[in-house]
């Protein structure tokens, strides 16, 4: 028999998504669509464990249970007792993600929606076993640690503005398209004919910051964010894959793709 495609699992820390969701898309009357819950279901593959951990007791968080149960997602009740309330559902998140581990080997990423750097060590066991970990969180709440050992880092304004419009201008006043140059050039760079494929070149984007999402920025896809750099780089369509070559500035202050 061959193999299995490979798993998702999603695990929600629910509590801290409506907080977060909240505070990054201040006076929307809900900042956590069905829709944008959909794409976290189903934007990195197939998710066949779906869970969001929570004291659904609490109007904070159990107003958003119906579109959470309608997207697959099994919620899992967090009892709180005395000096343990702050962090009970980052040790059930944590207990239930290394079961997963153990338990279903086919699930090659885990996407945590999580800010807190609490799930840092949880991030590295997962990756030290070989493992994909897609963080979701935002901006303003989401440790600088715990992003810096996902393989990704994605921001819950930016997944809410993919499928409601109205949230782009927020997402638009927090991230500028020039302060993602520096970046792709850095990513560029890293070859030494400062020349590689698109693939090549976005991954090497995310090694240096796992929170770069071309999304951030308006573009559909990262053959769009690259367009809008014509100035840096030369972009050349090949048979599989685009081929981005850095340009260099000449002693006339014109630019040349480097050769």
């Amino acid at each position: 028999m061959g193999s299995r495609a490979a798993q998702v699992a999603v695990f929600i820390d629910a509590e801290n998504l409506a907080v977060g969701a909240h505070a990054a898309l201040p006076g929307r009357e809900n900042p956590v669509p069905y829709e944008a819950l959909e794409l976290l279901c189903r934007d990195y593959g197939d998710a066949v464990i779906r869970r969001a951990y929570a004291d659904w007791s609490r109007p904070q968080s159990g107003r958003y249970q119906e579109d959470l149960a309608l997207n697959g997602v099994d919620l899992v009740q967090v009892a709180r007792f005395g000096t343990q309330q702050k962090n009970a559902a980052d040790v059930r998140m944590a207990v239930d993600a290394m079961e997963t581990l153990i338990a279903h080997p086919d699930v090659a990423t885990f996407v945590l929606v999580a800010g807190d750097g609490d799930y840092s060590p949880l991030v590295q066991k997962l990756r030290e076993f070989g493992k994909r970990v897609v963080g979701v969180g935002t901006e303003a709440s989401a440790s600088k640690r715990l992003v810096s050992v996902c393989s990704e880092y994605k921001y819950w304004a930016t997944l809410v503005a993919a499928v409601d419009p109205t949230a782009r201008p927020t997402v638009d006043s927090a991230f500028r398209l020039a302060e993602a140059r520096p970046l792709l050039v850095a990513a560029l760079e890293r070859s030494s004919s400062s020349s590689g494929l698109a693939s090549w070149v976005k991954n090497s984007m995310l090694s240096l910051d796992p929170s770069f999402d071309e999304r951030n920025y308006g573009c559909r896809s990262f053959r769009d964010f690259l367009d809008r750099f014509p100035a840096h780089v030369v972009v050349e369509q090949g048979e599989a894959d685009v081929r981005v070559t850095l340009r260099r500035p000449t002693r006339t202050g014109r630019s040349t793709a480097t050769a």
